[in-house]
Protein backbone atom coordinates (compact mmCIF):
# COMPACT_ATOMS: atom_id res chain seq x y z
CA UNK A 1 0.00 0.00 0.00
CA UNK A 2 1.75 3.49 -0.99
CA UNK A 3 1.56 6.60 0.98
CA UNK A 4 -1.60 8.04 -0.91
CA UNK A 5 -3.50 4.92 0.21
CA UNK A 6 -2.35 5.12 3.66
CA UNK A 7 -3.46 8.89 3.92
CA UNK A 8 -6.28 8.05 2.40
CA UNK A 9 -7.18 5.01 5.29
CA UNK A 10 -5.97 7.71 7.85
CA UNK A 11 -8.47 10.57 6.93
CA UNK A 12 -11.22 7.96 6.79
CA UNK A 13 -10.34 6.93 10.13
CA UNK A 14 -9.94 10.66 11.24
CA UNK A 15 -13.36 11.41 9.95
CA UNK A 16 -15.21 8.56 11.29
CA UNK A 17 -13.72 8.34 14.78
CA UNK A 18 -13.09 12.67 15.73
CA UNK A 19 -17.23 12.17 17.33
CA UNK A 20 -15.76 9.50 20.39
CA UNK A 21 -12.68 11.11 21.04
CA UNK A 22 -12.86 12.33 24.93
CA UNK A 23 -15.75 10.16 25.20
CA UNK A 24 -16.38 7.24 27.64
CA UNK A 25 -17.43 3.90 26.05
CA UNK A 26 -20.47 3.00 27.36
CA UNK A 27 -20.91 -0.69 25.33
CA UNK A 28 -19.94 -2.44 22.67
CA UNK A 29 -22.43 -4.65 20.30
CA UNK A 30 -21.26 -7.32 18.31
CA UNK A 31 -23.42 -9.82 15.71
CA UNK A 32 -24.42 -13.12 16.35
CA UNK A 33 -26.45 -15.36 13.49
CA UNK A 34 -29.22 -18.03 13.61
CA UNK A 35 -27.52 -21.16 12.58
CA UNK A 36 -30.78 -23.70 10.62
CA UNK A 37 -30.26 -25.97 13.82
CA UNK A 38 -31.86 -23.18 15.98
CA UNK A 39 -28.62 -21.80 18.04
CA UNK A 40 -27.02 -18.76 18.01
CA UNK A 41 -23.18 -18.37 17.11
CA UNK A 42 -20.68 -15.10 17.01
CA UNK A 43 -20.29 -13.87 13.40
CA UNK A 44 -17.43 -11.26 13.48
CA UNK A 45 -17.74 -10.77 9.64
CA UNK A 46 -20.37 -8.21 10.88
CA UNK A 47 -18.76 -4.58 12.48
CA UNK A 48 -18.10 -4.08 16.03
CA UNK A 49 -20.49 -1.08 16.79
CA UNK A 50 -18.61 0.69 19.77
CA UNK A 51 -20.57 3.31 21.79
CA UNK A 52 -19.46 6.05 23.51
CA UNK A 53 -21.77 8.68 25.93
CA UNK A 54 -23.48 11.35 24.12
CA UNK A 55 -25.11 9.64 21.89
CA UNK A 56 -21.76 8.69 19.65
CA UNK A 57 -20.98 5.09 18.01
CA UNK A 58 -18.37 4.15 15.68
CA UNK A 59 -19.08 0.58 13.36
CA UNK A 60 -15.60 -0.61 12.29
CA UNK A 61 -15.13 -3.95 10.05
CA UNK A 62 -12.62 -5.45 8.55
CA UNK A 63 -12.98 -7.60 5.20
CA UNK A 64 -10.19 -9.24 2.59
CA UNK A 65 -7.09 -8.29 2.99
CA UNK A 66 -7.20 -4.64 4.45
CA UNK A 67 -10.09 -3.35 3.37
CA UNK A 68 -11.49 -1.50 6.47
CA UNK A 69 -15.67 0.06 6.69
CA UNK A 70 -16.63 2.45 9.31
CA UNK A 71 -19.47 4.16 9.96
CA UNK A 72 -21.43 6.26 12.45
CA UNK A 73 -24.77 4.42 12.43
CA UNK A 74 -25.97 1.07 12.65
CA UNK A 75 -25.60 0.40 8.60
CA UNK A 76 -23.95 -2.77 7.45
CA UNK A 77 -21.25 -3.15 4.90
CA UNK A 78 -22.98 -6.03 2.79
CA UNK A 79 -26.36 -7.41 2.77
CA UNK A 80 -26.69 -10.19 5.10
CA UNK A 81 -29.25 -11.67 2.52
CA UNK A 82 -31.82 -14.62 4.60
CA UNK A 83 -29.41 -15.06 7.48
CA UNK A 84 -31.05 -13.79 10.96
CA UNK A 85 -28.85 -12.03 13.30
CA UNK A 86 -29.00 -10.19 16.50
CA UNK A 87 -26.75 -7.80 18.30
CA UNK A 88 -25.31 -9.03 21.58
CA UNK A 89 -23.93 -5.80 24.08
CA UNK A 90 -20.57 -6.28 25.59
CA UNK A 91 -20.16 -10.22 24.49
CA UNK A 92 -16.44 -10.30 23.91
CA UNK A 93 -15.44 -11.01 27.44
CA UNK A 94 -11.12 -9.96 26.64
CA UNK A 95 -12.16 -6.22 25.78
CA UNK A 96 -15.11 -5.56 28.46
CA UNK A 97 -12.27 -3.93 30.37
CA UNK A 98 -12.49 -0.86 27.69
CA UNK A 99 -15.99 -0.34 28.61
CA UNK A 100 -16.09 2.84 31.03
CA UNK A 101 -12.85 3.91 29.59
CA UNK A 102 -12.32 7.27 27.62
CA UNK A 103 -11.31 7.23 24.04
CA UNK A 104 -8.19 9.79 23.80
CA UNK A 105 -6.76 8.88 20.14
CA UNK A 106 -7.11 6.59 17.23
CA UNK A 107 -4.28 4.62 14.92
CA UNK A 108 -3.69 2.65 12.49
CA UNK A 109 -1.23 0.23 12.75
CA UNK A 110 0.90 -2.05 10.24
CA UNK A 111 0.26 -5.37 10.28
CA UNK A 112 2.10 -8.67 9.30
CA UNK A 113 1.89 -10.36 5.71
CA UNK A 114 3.68 -12.54 4.08
CA UNK A 115 3.79 -13.92 0.53
CA UNK A 116 6.63 -16.89 -0.67
CA UNK A 117 8.52 -15.48 2.32
CA UNK A 118 8.31 -11.73 1.17
CA UNK A 119 6.72 -8.89 3.41
CA UNK A 120 3.95 -7.45 2.10
CA UNK A 121 3.32 -4.03 3.45
CA UNK A 122 -0.48 -3.95 4.99
CA UNK A 123 -2.32 -1.88 7.37
CA UNK A 124 -4.73 -3.97 9.38
CA UNK A 125 -4.81 -2.75 12.81
CA UNK A 126 -7.30 -0.05 14.39
CA UNK A 127 -6.21 1.01 17.88
CA UNK A 128 -8.18 2.85 20.46
CA UNK A 129 -5.95 4.68 22.78
CA UNK A 130 -7.58 4.65 26.33
CA UNK A 131 -6.81 5.32 29.84
CA UNK A 132 -3.56 3.51 30.19
CA UNK A 133 -5.44 0.74 27.94
CA UNK A 134 -5.34 0.17 24.19
CA UNK A 135 -8.51 -1.67 22.63
CA UNK A 136 -7.39 -3.23 19.00
CA UNK A 137 -9.83 -4.08 16.49
CA UNK A 138 -7.97 -5.94 14.10
CA UNK A 139 -8.06 -7.85 10.47
CA UNK A 140 -8.16 -11.61 11.57
CA UNK A 141 -8.37 -12.95 8.24
CA UNK A 142 -11.65 -11.39 6.78
CA UNK A 143 -13.14 -10.52 10.09
CA UNK A 144 -12.84 -8.86 12.91
CA UNK A 145 -10.38 -9.73 15.72
CA UNK A 146 -10.12 -8.13 18.96
CA UNK A 147 -7.83 -7.14 22.31
CA UNK A 148 -7.24 -5.47 24.83
CA UNK A 149 -3.85 -4.17 25.85
CA UNK A 150 -2.25 -2.81 28.87
CA UNK A 151 0.47 -2.02 27.20
CA UNK A 152 0.88 -0.17 24.43
CA UNK A 153 0.85 -2.74 21.31
CA UNK A 154 4.11 -3.07 19.72
CA UNK A 155 3.94 -2.63 16.20
CA UNK A 156 4.08 0.24 13.38
CA UNK A 157 1.55 2.91 14.19
CA UNK A 158 0.02 6.09 12.03
CA UNK A 159 -1.56 8.83 14.37
CA UNK A 160 -5.45 9.92 12.93
CA UNK A 161 -6.41 11.32 15.97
Amino acid sequence: MGPAMIEKKINVIREASTPLIGRKIERFETAEILHHDGTWDDWPDLPIRIYGNGRTMLSVSWSRFDDLWLSNDTSLPFAVEDATTRWKPNGINKITGAIGCTIQGVSLGRGEMSIESRDIEIWTRLVFDLDGKWLEVFNALDENGYDLHLVKPDGEFRKCT
